[in-house]
C-alpha cells in the first residue's frame, strides 16, 4: 500500500471487511483493532522512509493480532508520552497500550521493522 495518509482510512476500511468476515464482534476487540492498525499505520507514514508499509491481520484462537511492517529507514521513532494538555501529537502508542493486551516490534532481515499487537477476542 503505498504510504500516503489517505491509506489509513482504506486500511481502517479493509480491517473491518477482514474482521466481518472473520466473525469478530466483540465490539471490544474490533474498536482496538481499527485504532492499533490506524495508529500503526499513521505512525510508519510519518517515521519512516518507506515506499511500501504492509498490514497483516490473522486470528488465532481467542487473540486477534495486528502486525504493521515498514521498511525501515526511521526518521524518527515513536514512542509512548504521557496524556498531557500541552502535547498536540504523541498519544496514540499510549493509547494503543493500553487496548491490547501485548506490543512489541521487531526487526526484520531486511532492515525493516513490524510492530505488532495482540488483542483478546473476550474483551
Amino acid at each position: 500500500m503505498p504510504t500516503l495518509e489517505r491509506a489509513v482510512p482504506i486500511c481502517r476500511h479493509l480491517a473491518r471487511l477482514w474482521m466481518d468476515s472473520e466473525d469478530i464482534t466483540d465490539e471490544s476487540a474490533r474498536c482496538a483493532g481499527l485504532l492499533v492498525i490506524s495508529e500503526l499505520m499513521t505512525n510508519a507514514i510519518i517515521h519512516t522512509n518507506s515506499v511500501s508499509i504492509t498490514g497483516r491481520l490473522r486470528k488465532t484462537g481467542g487473540w486477534f493480532f495486528v502486525e504493521v511492517q515498514d521498511e525501515g529507514g526511521a526518521v524518527s521513532v515513536p514512542y509512548p508520552r504521557r496524556s498531557d494538555y500541552s502535547n498536540e501529537y504523541g498519544r496514540g502508542l499510549l493509547l494503543v497500550a493500553r487496548s491490547v493486551q501485548a506490543l512489541g516490534t521487531r526487526l526484520e532481515t531486511d532492515g525493516g521493522r513490524t510492530f505488532w499487537a495482540r488483542i483478546s477476542l473476550t474483551g
